[in-house]
C-alpha cells in the first residue's frame, strides 16, 4: 500500500496491535506500490485504478476485490483532484488550458488521465493541445509561483493545502466533474488480489479484508490521536490531517457495486483512449467476490 496518510488510519491499530488479526499479515509501505504488485511482490494489495488496466493488459494475473481510497472524504465530496493556476493567470476555465504549460503529477496516473480523457470528451481539448509538464506533485506548486508552467493539475495533500491555502485560483475541480458526469467520485485506487492467490486461499484473503475493515474501523473512531501521532512523526497539523480525511479523501474498502464498478470501468475506457492499454479489462475476469 502507499506510504501517505490515509493508510496509517487503516494500518497504524494493526500494526500496533489494537487490532489482532486470525492470521498473519505483513505490512509494507511503498511509494511503488503499483510495481510492487506488479512484479508479484503481494498477495494482495493497493493499486491504482489505471495501473490495474496497464496490469491486466499485460496479462498480469490480478483481479479487484473492492474500492480501496475514494476521492470522497468520510463525511463530504470536496474532491481532491483539481487544476489550479495563478490568480492573475487569466485562466478561468478548462477551456482556457489550450497553448498552455500544464503541469501534471504523472502522465499515466489515474488523476492525470481522467483530466485528460474529460478535456476530450466535454471540451473537445486534446492531449496535443496542452503543453503537459510531468513533475512529481510536491514540485508543482512551485513551478507555478515561479511562471514555470500556467496551471497545474494536483492530486493528494497537495491538492487539499493547495486548496486550503487560498494562493490559487481554481480553474476546475475534476472529481467533481467526474461525479456529476459518472454519478460516482473518482475510485483512484482498489484492492487487488493476485488470481492465484485468492483461488487457493479464498479463506485467508476473506479473514485479511476483515482485518483491514477492523482496522479502519478502529483508526477512524481513534482519528484525533492517529492524526497528532502522525503530525508529530512525519510534520504538519493534526487538524489538517483530520480535515483532508473527512472531507477529501478515505480509503473505504467498499465492496464492488454496479455504481462503483461502472466508475471504475470508466477509468478504464479513458485508459484505453489514451493509447495506454489495448483492451478494457473485461469485467468477468477483472472483478472478484471475497
Amino acid at each position: 500500500m502507499g506510504p501517505f496518510f490515509a493508510h496509517y488510519i487503516l494500518c497504524y491499530p494493526l500494526e500496533n496491535e489494537f487490532v489482532n488479526p486470525p492470521i498473519e499479515m505483513e505490512i509494507e509501505k511503498t511509494l511503488n506500490f503499483n510495481e510492487h504488485l506488479m512484479a508479484g511482490g503481494g498477495d494482495m494489495g493497493e493499486m491504482s485504478t489505471a495501473a490495474f488496466a496497464i496490469a491486466y493488459d499485460k496479462g498480469i494475473p490480478l483481479k479487484i476485490a473492492r474500492i480501496y481510497v475514494s476521492h470522497h472524504g468520510l463525511e463530504r465530496g470536496d474532491g481532491v483532484a483539481r487544476v489550479f493556476a495563478r490568480n492573475d493567470s487569466g485562466i478561468n476555465g478548462p477551456e482556457d488550458l489550450v497553448g498552455k504549460k500544464v503541469g501534471v503529477p504523472g502522465l499515466k496516473t489515474t488523476t492525470t488521465t481522467i483530466f485528460l480523457a474529460m478535456l476530450r470528451r466535454n471540451y473537445g481539448i486534446e492531449e496535443d493541445e496542452l503543453e503537459l509538464i510531468n513533475k512529481a506533485a510536491p514540485m508543482l506548486p512551485t513551478l507555478l509561483d515561479k511562471g514555470d508552467i500556467d496551471a497545474s493539475l494536483m492530486l493528494g495533500d497537495v491538492s487539499v493545502k493547495s486548496y486550503y491555502s487560498n494562493k490559487y485560483q481554481e480553474v476546475w475541480n475534476v472529481d467533481e466533474a467526474f461525479k456529476q458526469e459518472y454519478g460516482d467520485y473518482p475510485p483512484a485506487s482498489l484492492l487487488v488480489v493476485n488470481a492465484d492467490f485468492v483461488e487457493k486461499h479464498k479463506d485467508r484473503a476473506e479473514d485479511t479484508i476483515d482485518a483491514l475493515i477492523e482496522s479502519k474501523t478502529y483508526g477512524e473512531a481513534h482519528i484525533d490521536d492517529i492524526c497528532k501521532w502522525y503530525a508529530d512523526k512525519f510534520g504538519g497539523n493534526a487538524e489538517y490531517y483530520k480535515t483532508a480525511y473527512y472531507n477529501h479523501y478515505a480509503i473505504f474498502l467498499t465492496p464492488i457495486t454496479e455504481e462503483n464498478r461502472n466508475a471504475v470501468m470508466t477509468i478504464f475506457e479513458f485508459t484505453k483512449d489514451r493509447g495506454i492499454i489495448t483492451e478494457v479489462p473485461d469485467p468477468a475476469n477483472a472483478f472478484v467476490s471475497i
